[in-house]
This record gives structure tokens, C-alpha cells and sequence, in this order.
């Protein structure tokens, strides 16, 4: 695993510009965490990725204009324990509380 640090300026699809270059990849992001930090935004991304792919992501993310700073590090015990209780099976959004589906409860 691996945490990327990506500082950016927030302007208008920079944060969906640097989630999409991981979805491009079809990787899954084990931790997300975007914070304001002054006049830049910061993203921590977990992800478990090769050498290649590390490469790939600081390459595209460093393509993007309003991004200043991009870091790559080990994971803090902070990122593995929220990572360690996203790993199971979710429910379909559409199951609510009851049981009942979105079209059943608009029936």
C-alpha cells in the first residue's frame, strides 16, 4: 500500500480531475481524505498500486494545472485503520432500513 499526498489549488473539477486518474486505472481507493489547508486543498489517497502505476498517477497528476505537490510515502496507522473497516461487501444503495427496494417504495 501506498499514500499519495496531492496538494492542489480548488478550483473548479480539480478534486475529480485527480480521482479520475485512479478510476482510469480501475484501482480501488482504500482511504480518501480531502482537507482545505489555507489557501490549498489536500488529498491522501490509499491505494495498492506497482512501481509502474506510481509513475502513471504522479505523471498525470502532475499534468494537472492546479496541482502543486505530489508526495508519495507509506500509510499512517490512521489510513490503515479506516482502510481495515471499508473492506467487506456494501449494500446496494438502493436497500434501505426495511428491506424494501427504491422501486417497491415508489410503487
Amino acid at each position: 500500500m501506498h499514500a499519495f499526498h496531492i496538494h492542489y489549488r480548488n478550483t473548479q473539477g480539480t478534486l475529480m480531475r485527480i480521482l479520475t486518474a485512479v478510476s482510469r486505472r480501475g484501482l480501488e481507493i482504500h482511504y480518501l481524505r480531502a482537507l482545505s489547508s489555507g489557501s490549498e486543498h489536500r488529498a491522501d489517497i490509499l491505494l495498492e498500486v506497482n512501481p509502474k502505476q506510481i509513475g502513471q498517477l504522479c505523471r498525470d497528476w502532475h499534468a494537472i494545472v492546479d496541482v502543486t505537490d505530489v508526495r508519495v510515502g507509506s500509510p499512517t496507522p490512521e489510513m490503515l485503520g479506516a482502510a481495515a473497516g471499508f473492506g467487506g461487501p456494501h449494500p446496494p444503495a438502493s436497500a434501505g432500513a426495511s428491506g424494501r427496494s427504491a422501486t417497491a417504495a415508489m410503487a
